[in-house]
């Protein structure tokens, strides 16, 4: 007589018959029937609910231990192991994404191809219940499309999303002031940033960009999406409704909403569906429950443990969290990558304001001022690849008499081996006769380079160009003239520019100040920038050092009102040419400022210094010492500027 029973065998939605021993172990069960896989695992059900039996612990359990019987009737029940493939076909996991008010969107094309996946199963600590409000528009865009982190790159891609959907923001009001109750149970961690291989269309797709044209990349992103979440949470996640249109003094009273409080349930998409004839999200307006994976029926009560129950298998899970996006470009090959770099060119990546005490106690002392900037920042500087540059401008707060300030911007140099040194910035008083004194300034920094986090569709972005001019310190001049030859005519265009010397080397240069103008030359749109060295300790002009004058060009310039081409006014009584910078702003901020000759046959001018005070620009002239040895004292013919031949402008700009 055969011991083996007609046993029931349930996978999901799935049932097989099959005629069992009900005393072989499961690990038997398995080796001998072929419908039972190393994608199944046993289930034994206990008082409603489920508990897997690892595939290690197989020869511990008989068949009898784990069957149910149910009207006679012996019922095995069986749970499919979760599969990555699975898991990418139905959530698109290798397909681009853009963050929008409707909750995270995939993009129409695949941008890349998963080869494998890391999961990683959650435990008990995936079940979690909080709290859920709104602190800003921004806030808001980050949770709807599922991130919770405080990434700087989540950031940037919540400002994407809501520069592409604007006409929303207003609509937000109501919503910032909504809350939410919620029971999370988190199932599984799938990170796969690392077996992502761009498809051949998106290849094919950056290659074909007109490298005269980087806006193309921003079609790119309108088919292949603008990043992909790097790591998923599968599971489940329940809201219940907790509308906030309170005071500050309600807050309290709105965070005692019950997590069991009941209601309808209705399943929607992830994501809150704006109807812009109501101007508000289904989200808020509807008092429903939302639910994110796992099987709750429709129109009934939430039961919490049913629905938990339903998410033993996982073919019910939802994507509950993204985190870690990844600018799509950043994946692409070493080779394309670089070159989508060199096409979109550089940007102001960077600025800030930094209070500065300087203590010139002796003739020529220079202020050696570190970048003490934030570590994200210091990273991008000191990363090759990003092609970084520093500009630099600096004013005295407390208006000094009698003194005026010039900087640059010490960037040693590195070999391929070498690590990268963090740039400097070389501040000199120069005062006409010296007493020691104690300053307190304010330097205005600015990074530009290359954006390795490819955010340059983000709104309000300033593009910019940067020319490098060197001088070879062998040529042994006082005075040297560098050709500037940018694409269109700066001036005509309102294009603003400045520029300031960057120096590799300290040692012998510590007392030296580098001058410089822009003029107008002979060939359209050419410029001429000249240069001049003065020696704080000999007092007099000297040789220049080896140096690189940095001119930037901004190519697009979002606030028109920073930049400005002023004249310079004469007083009455001293006949000194100055800019009046009060009826523009009351700022204590210095700006970035260059002097501009617009005459092409007049700028036979004595060298001068631009000082900036808080209110006013100055021209500043200082004396020589070298019995008539240099250049500009041995050319009788040169002249200050006056009144009646006035061709110089100021560039200010006050980014």
């Amino acid at each position: 007589m055969s011991s083996k029973k007609k046993v029931f065998i349930q996978i999901g939605e799935q049932l097989i018959v099959k005629k069992l021993n009900l005393e072989d172990s499961l690990s038997d069960i398995r080796n001998n029937i072929n419908v039972i896989d190393n994608t199944l695992l046993f289930l034994e059900k206990k008082n409603d609910t489920f508990a897997r039996i690892e595939n290690e612990n197989e020869n511990e359990f008989f068949l009898k231990d784990i069957i149910t019987v149910d009207n006679d009737q012996c019922i095995l029940y069986l749970l499919k192991k979760p599969c990555w493939n699975v898991f990418n076909d139905n959530c698109k996991l290798d397909y681009g994404c853009t963050m929008s008010f409707d909750g995270i969107k995939k993009a129409d094309k695949r941008a890349f191809i998963m080869k494998d996946c890391e999961l990683t199963e959650i435990n008990a600590e995936g079940y979690k219940k909080d709290f859920l409000e709104f602190e800003s528009k921004e806030d808001w865009m980050k949770k709807t499309n599922l991130f919770f982190s405080s990434d700087l790159n989540v950031q940037n891609f919540v400002e994407l999303g809501l520069s592409i959907e604007d006409t929303h923001k207003e609509k937000l009001n109501d919503e910032i002031k909504s809350s939410y109750k919620y029971t999370e149970l988190g199932k599984m961690s799938l990170k796969f940033s690392k077996y992502l291989t761009p498809t051949e269309e998106f290849i094919k797709a950056v290659r074909n960009v007109n490298t005269d044209d980087p806006e193309e990349y921003r079609k790119i992103t309108e088919e292949y999406g603008h990043f992909i979440p790097s790591e998923i949470i599968l599971g489940g996640r329940v809201y219940f409704k907790n509308i906030k249109m309170f005071s500050e003094s309600s807050v309290d009273e709105s965070k005692k909403y019950s997590a069991s409080a009941s209601g309808g349930l209705s399943k929607l998409k992830i994501g809150y569906e704006f109807n812009n004839s109501e101007g508000k999200s289904k989200f808020h307006a509807s008092n429903h429950t939302r639910v994110l994976g796992g099987k709750h029926p429709d129109g009934e009560n939430f039961d919490e443990k049913a629905w938990i129950e339903s998410l033993i298998d996982h073919q019910n899970w939802d994507c509950i969290e993204f985190k870690n996006p990844i600018n799509i470009f950043l994946l692409l090959p070493d080779d394309l990558r670089k070159k989508s770099f060199e096409t979109i060119g550089k940007k102001i990546l960077y600025t800030c304001i930094k209070d500065c005490v300087y203590y010139l106690n002796k003739p020529g002392r220079y202020r050696n001022f570190e970048l003490k900037l934030p570590q994200n920042v210091l990273e991008v500087i000191l990363n090759k690849e990003s092609g970084c540059d520093i500009f630099a401008a600096v004013v005295d707060t407390e208006n000094s008499k009698n003194v005026f300030f010039s900087c640059y911007v010490l960037k040693p140099k590195v070999t391929e081996e070498d690590k990268p040194v963090k740039p400097r910035i070389i501040i000199h008083g120069v005062q006409k006769k010296y007493q020691p004194r104690k300053f307190k300034l304010k330097i205005k920094i600015m990074v530009v380079g290359i954006d390795l986090d490819f955010n340059f569709i983000l709104p309000n972005i300033i593009k910019v160009e940067v020319i490098e001019n060197s001088f070879n310190s062998k040529d042994n001049c006082d005075f040297y003239s560098m050709k500037l030859t940018p694409k269109c005519d700066l001036i005509s265009e309102n294009i603003p520019f400045f520029g300031i010397p960057i120096l590799n080397d300290l040692n012998s240069n510590n007392s030296l100040v580098i001058g410089h103008k822009f003029c107008k030359a002979q060939a359209d749109n050419e410029l001429e920038i000249h240069t001049f060295s003065y020696c704080l300790k000999e007092n007099r002009y000297v040789n220049l050092p080896e140096f690189t004058f940095y001119t930037l060009i901004i190519l697009n310039n979002p606030t028109p009102g920073d930049y400005e081409l002023l004249p310079f006014k004469f007083s009455r009584m001293k006949k000194k040419p100055f800019i009046d910078l009060q009826s523009q702003s009351s700022s204590l901020n210095p700006r970035y400022v260059s002097l501009y000759l617009s005459s092409k046959v007049n700028n036979n001018y004595k060298p001068f210094f631009l000082n900036q005070k808080i209110k006013q620009i100055k021209i500043k002239y200082v004396d020589c010492n070298c019995d008539e040895d240099c250049s500009f004292c041995k050319n009788k013919t040169q002249q200050r500027l006056s009144k009646n031949e006035n061709n110089v402008e100021c560039i200010v700009y006050n980014c």
